[in-house]
């Protein structure tokens, strides 16, 4: 008889989470691999859809707002103005899907995203434990792979598994077991798992090829890209079979090759009739867009593009990452706007309160990009264990607990003037305003 696993996505805790397209994709892909060999039952405490759960709105494209429970903030957040809250389902939702799952399981596998987010992961399991006391619970995700040591001391699982590649995740998880696995070849992961099918997140690559000073992508894994015709083969199922209409790409670096590799995935969908849309919340690296590229896009059904300038300060460039000049960044927009793209479709990042960075620029970049005919996004900087700007911003705060990597935690420990933040956020705002009002 097959061993059984059962799959959880964990609770958050913080003083602000939403669904963008939110998805344990790693964990979905990783159940991917185990399904031949186990019998599998996934539960998600972050879901939406739970028919418990009153007063849920979605917009559209499936995100919105997680059902929400406030807390009391841990001792070490006492300073930060804010209302902490746990995320997910409320609790006795969750011991019901606990006691619903349909086998007792021998293992239980949870996975975890943020280092801040450790508490939620705490909570989570202290719940698992009062359902099944004796089962072995397993922690992977990125917090035990950047902070292996804090989460074995703090966290009550029988085994942690420290790493983001597939083939060394595998590898941990045969020793545990007790059976071996193979991660050559590429899989499809498990989205039916989830029961649901507003929106699905793709990966076609993992990892990236730069190695920016504030990202750990490169410190997780090394760069590979799937095959595109899987990928784009994968996307149809998903519309096809489950009327999946909203897609949003998953990927760090998703125009690295974009001739080999996204723009015969976008081919593929477009020979097919795809008809569905298209998102990319972790943000696009300028410089690698291609005229071709951008007339794809548009024909396949790209809705809301996000790339990451950063900043429109050379300095800044010169020494935090080298993805995208200003006069790089004029050429993509012009090349989008030539493609049929409105400013309403385009978004760019602005990243905020990186140690040493002028933080009296960022209101010159958001200006210098709606002028340039996109939407200025905030992004506000979170400290990540092992990149170089973790060493700075330790310098500038202590950082030796996981809860302080969260940036609204450090941009008030930080020094960030606070009148100046206010500012930025009105005028974030207002050119979203003013963009809505032009379409």
């Amino acid at each position: 008889m097959k061993k059984r696993i059962l799959l959880v996505n964990p609770h958050i805790e913080d003083f602000a989470a939403y669904d963008h397209f939110s998805k344990p994709l790693g964990l979905l892909r990783l159940a991917a691999y185990l399904k031949p060999c186990f019998d599998l039952h996934f539960i998600d405490a972050m879901n939406r859809t739970h028919p418990g759960l009153t007063g849920m709105k979605f917009r559209e494209n499936g995100t919105g707002h997680f059902y929400k429970t406030v807390i009391p903030k841990p001792g070490q957040l006492s300073d930060i103005p804010r209302r902490f809250k746990r995320y997910g389902l409320p609790d006795d939702l969750f011991r019901d899907r606990l006691r619903d799952t349909p086998f007792r399981p021998d293992y239980i596998f949870v996975t975890s995203v943020m280092t801040y987010w450790y508490t939620g992961v705490l909570h989570t399991i202290g719940l698992i434990r009062e359902e099944f006391g004796d089962t072995p619970v397993v922690l992977g995700g990125i917090y035990p792979s950047l902070m292996p040591e804090h989460s074995k001391r703090t966290i009550p699982a029988d085994f942690i598994i420290p790493h983001q590649r597939l083939d060394s995740v595998l590898s941990d998880i045969g020793k545990i077991i007790g059976t071996e696995f193979s991660a050559e070849e590429y899989r499809s992961p498990e989205y039916e798992m989830t029961g649901e099918f507003a929106y699905a997140p793709v990966y076609t690559s993992l990892g990236c090829v730069f190695a920016c000073a504030y990202c750990a992508s490169n410190l997780l894994g090394s760069f590979v890209q799937f095959p595109p015709e899987r990928v784009a083969d994968n996307i149809l199922r998903l519309r096809n079979m489950y009327g999946v209409r909203h897609f949003a790409f998953y990927d760090d670096a998703l125009l690295v090759n974009s001739g080999n590799h996204l723009d015969r995935i976008l081919e593929a969908l477009i020979g097919a009739g795809f008809d569905g849309r298209f998102y990319t919340p972790n943000g696009m690296h300028i410089r690698l867009l291609t005229q071709r590229t951008a007339r794809l896009m548009k024909e396949c059904g790209f809705t809301d593009i996000r790339l990451s300038l950063e900043s429109s300060d050379p300095r800044f460039h010169n020494t935090q990452d080298t993805k995208a000049t200003n006069s790089e960044f004029e050429y993509a927009m012009g090349i989008l706007h030539e493609a049929g793209f409105r400013r309403e479709n385009i978004h760019v990042y602005t990243l905020v309160n990186i140690p040493g960075q002028d933080a009296a620029g960022a209101d010159d970049t958001m200006r210098y990009i709606f002028a340039n005919g996109a939407v200025p996004r905030l992004a506000f900087y979170s400290p990540i264990p092992g990149t170089p700007d973790f060493r700075l911003a330790e310098k500038i705060t202590p950082l030796d607990d996981p809860l302080f990597h969260n940036n609204s935690v450090y941009i008030y420990r930080s020094g960030f003037d606070p009148e100046y933040l206010a500012r930025l956020k009105e005028m974030e705002v207002g050119f979203r305003r003013s963009a809505e009002a032009e379409s």
